[in-house]
């Protein structure tokens, strides 16, 4: 859309779009499968009903006073979601940064407020919660047999067990059926992109319990090419899940889940150039040549790199958990749930030095890992009494740990000294982080009609951090001593925060709420910043970044239409963050990346969102994910790498953005059903990098998407041909500046993946 249309017009042109939309509506969870024909019926002629656990407990998704876009596994499969990012693609309010710095989830951002910051002792805005589990920095990025993803928005730490300021992903994967043998295995072919298979399969073990196994191997390729070495990047990715399910009566229940995956990239580069000028700012550098003498012809829309270095990148991720869920006599729910998670990262190799003339800058991180213990146990009253109540305790310690070294080869032909022949820095860093909460709230019916809410939480926060780095710094015939600094520092914080609102009840297709919430997340401790200013070798105190304190106003109302054919969803919200957690990223003198976390003492983010859900006619089934999003703005004044970025955007936040999804079914002869559906995806113009210059941002643009599947008419087997991205649309994932190893005004470049490419491909499945 031109830049020139107002907010209004663009919301009114949305909203035209939106008639013409189609979204399946999200279904109700597996347990409610077993509806009578009279139900079926019902829902053959309206939607569907969404049980959700917002509230860690099953209820409808109309009747949940909060936010939510809510997607069902064969929305997340007709979506194309394929990891944790392309979660973006199916709600509006949702955006991810570049994964490869921040980790599966930990560059999520929701209502524009996320958290790019690359200290191990950051924890995201966004929290990401699988099966009950906080994830933290243990994410996987896999999408494998879900059930359901949430999206809530906004603050949920009175019900949610770790940080969650800005909103939480709260995912759950397919419960074991007990007494029922069944599986399914799908084929994807993606010609020269790739391929993947996904198996699952349910095995009733006796009359009390069952076991669910799934699995996914799949491989990407091409999102990059090296010229240098006529290579193709290649990501590998597998997993596994086991779910077993034990009840022995009704009143009991015993969840156990083990799952494993694994991602290896080849030839997967850093960035591509996009943007790559005759000269840099001291003239040292001729961008645009070099990256020519290497056969790269940089442009917006360039996947071609320069690289001589291995490029190879390996995560290992495991975890187990075990829940138990005893309804007591009194009619409360007791849960317990006991997780511990590991992310192993390495040996990874990334050349960032960008072209195969001067200035290389090499990256080797030996290891780089993550490890999480997690305890929750809550208590639940029984729903549909005058007050309701879910209150718990929660204690997580987590680990972090990174080894990585940064060798910096400057040009041979410059006398050396002055010049080095080679720069090696090796950092090691270690993090421990520590949460204690006790955490509730409570509903208070003061008449079928009007309803009290009211929260708590109290968080007590102990973070430890410290690195040590050794620098080596190499002429031509000798060696300067070893020049070792180190930082450390610790933090413990105590917070309350809490909500407090009203939900009303105006009729059966009608209710309204308001709340108030005040979130919380934890402090980090700053090693770099000591360390890159120390003059001399020594230990040095590290800075603490104090805690980011949301303060939360929402207005929102859940309506039906015509019947249930028509559900709208709508929420107003201001959301004030206090110290909001950033970091500011330059090249260093010598040419690597030195990423500075730091607090922005306010940031305010407000606007509007709205979901729709429509099914005029049982083939036709249609809705609209929107948010226009109006601040999310640096405070007057404030700093950002030598900038005053005063009233400019955060990152990852466009002012607005549309998920508009489609599908249409007819009945053939034989009874086959063939359906013929289609995304859409408006995104405003998003900036990238911290830089003010419009090379970091992505101007507005859309992504649409087709597809068109027969299924047989036993519902056995089934075919499916899509195209992803029809215009083949280059958007990144992240922008850097400047080229690494070409110096100040060198030129920028972009992180792509694979949704930053038209793909076309042939799904098959086959059920038994």
């Amino acid at each position: 859309m031109p830049a020139s249309r107002t907010p209004s017009a663009i919301s009114l042109t949305v909203l035209s779009m939106s008639l013409a939309a189609i979204w399946s509506p999200a279904h109700a969870q597996s347990g409610d499968s077993g509806a009578s024909p009279e139900a079926s019926a019902k829902a053959d002629k309206g939607i569907e009903t969404v049980v959700v656990t917002a509230q860690k407990r099953s209820q409808s998704l109309k009747e949940v006073p909060v936010a939510i876009t809510v997607v069902n596994a064969a929305q997340l499969e007709r979506a194309g979601v394929k990891d944790i990012g392309d979660l973006a693609k199916t709600a509006a309010s949702l955006e991810f940064g570049d994964q490869s710095a921040g980790g599966p989830g930990g560059s999520a951002s929701i209502r524009g407020i996320g958290t790019a910051v690359f200290t191990q002792s950051a924890e995201s805005s966004v929290g990401v919660v699988v099966d009950g589990v906080p994830q933290g920095a243990t994410a996987s990025g896999l999408m494998l047999d879900l059930a359901r993803v949430e999206v809530l928005r906004g603050p949920q730490g009175t019900l949610f067990g770790k940080n969650a300021s800005a909103g939480v992903l709260n995912m759950a994967t397919q419960e074991p059926i007990i007494g029922d043998r069944s599986g399914n295995v799908q084929f994807e072919f993606k010609g020269k992109h790739g391929d993947a298979v996904r198996a699952t399969g349910n095995v009733p073990l006796n009359d009390i319990s069952a076991l669910r196994i799934s699995g996914i191997a799949e491989r990407n390729k091409g999102v990059y090419h090296n010229d240098l070495t006529g290579k193709d990047s290649v990501t590998d990715n597998g997993g596994a899940r086991l779910r077993y399910l034990l009840k022995p009566s009704r009143d009991l229940s015993i969840n156990l889940i083990g799952e494993a995956s694994n991602q290896h990239n080849q030839n997967a580069v850093f960035f591509a150039p996009s943007v790559a000028y005759a000269t840099n700012t001291a003239g040292d550098h001729h961008p645009a040549a070099e990256f020519a003498s290497c056969g790269v012809t940089v442009s917006k829309t360039n996947n071609e790199v320069c690289s001589d270095g291995p490029e190879q990148q390996h995560t290992k991720v495991r975890g187990v958990s075990g829940q138990v869920d005893w309804t007591m006599p009194s009619g409360d729910s007791l849960t317990s749930i006991t997780a511990y998670r590991t992310r192993k990262q390495g040996p990874d190799y990334v050349n960032i030095g960008m072209s195969n003339t001067y200035d290389k800058i090499y990256n080797f991180n030996p290891h780089q890992d993550a490890r999480q213990f997690s305890q929750e146990l809550r208590i639940a009253s029984p729903l549909k009494q005058p007050l309701e109540y879910v209150a718990g305790l929660f204690y997580a310690d987590a680990t972090n740990f990174k080894d990585s070294t940064t060798t910096v080869l400057p040009a041979t032909f410059l006398p050396s000294p002055p010049v080095p022949r080679s720069i090696a820095t090796d950092a090691i860093q270690h993090a421990n982080l520590t949460t204690k909460a006790l955490f509730g709230q409570a509903t208070w019916h003061l008449t079928d009609a009007t309803a009290l809410i009211g929260g708590l939480r109290y968080t007590r926060d102990s973070v430890k951090a410290d690195q040590s780095q050794s620098s080596v710094v190499a002429f031509q015939g000798f060696t300067l001593p070893t020049t070792v600094k180190s930082a450390s520092g610790t933090a413990d914080q105590s917070n309350v925060s809490g909500k407090a609102g009203i939900q009303h009840t105006l009729s059966k297709e009608a209710n309204l709420y308001a709340t108030f919430s005040r979130g919380y997340k934890g402090p980090q401790i700053d090693t770099d910043t000591p360390i890159g200013a120390a003059q001399t070798a020594g230990a040095y105190q590290g800075n603490i970044v104090k805690p980011e304190l949301p303060t939360s106003l929402e207005l929102g109302t859940k309506l039906s239409f015509l019947q249930r054919r028509l559900d709208v969803d709508l929420a107003a919200f201001h959301t004030k963050i206090k110290d909001f957690q950033e970091q500011n990223c330059t090249l260093t003198p010598i040419g690597a990346l030195s990423c500075i976390p730091l607090n922005v003492p306010n940031v305010t983010s407000k606007g509007v969102e709205a979901d729709i859900r429509a099914r005029p006619v049982p083939q036709l089934q249609l809705g609209m994910s929107l948010a226009v999003i109006l601040d999310t703005a640096y405070p007057a004044g404030f700093i950002f790498d030598n900038n005053n970025v005063g009233g400019h955007r955060l990152m990852y936040s466009p002012r607005n953005k549309a998920t508009l999804n489609a599908d249409y079914s007819w009945d053939l002869p034989g009874d086959y059903e063939l359906k013929l559906g289609g995304d859409l995806i408006y995104k405003s113009t998003v900036r990238y990098c911290n830089s003010l210059d419009p090379e970091c941002s992505f101007g507005g643009h859309s992504v649409a998407s087709l597809r068109l599947a027969l299924r047989s008419p036993d519902d056995k087997w089934g075919l499916e041909l899509y195209g992803r991205n029809l215009g083949d649309k280059r958007v990144p994932n992240a922008i850097i500046y400047p080229l690494p190893g070409k110096g100040a005004g060198s030129g920028f470049a972009y992180s792509l993946g694979e949704n930053s490419f038209r793909r076309i491909g042939l799904m098959a499945d086959y059920r038994f």
